[in-house]
């Protein structure tokens, strides 16, 4: 995850009106993930990406 801004190819989305960007090259691995925050490990953790890696 980076900080900068969207680059011409990234597809721009709000979401919970946050504006992210998404890397078209990305964009098939991360179609399923869930980005939350999970209270019992004190930290943001990626799910649902069921594929051999990213």
């Amino acid at each position: 995850m980076s900080l900068d801004e969207p680059q011409e190819d990234d597809q721009v989305e709000v979401i919970n009106g946050i504006q992210v960007a998404i890397d078209s090259y990305l964009e098939e691995y991360i179609n399923d993930l869930v980005f939350d925050y999970k209270k019992e490990y004190g930290q943001f953790v990626f799910t649902g990406y069921e594929g051999n890696g990213c």
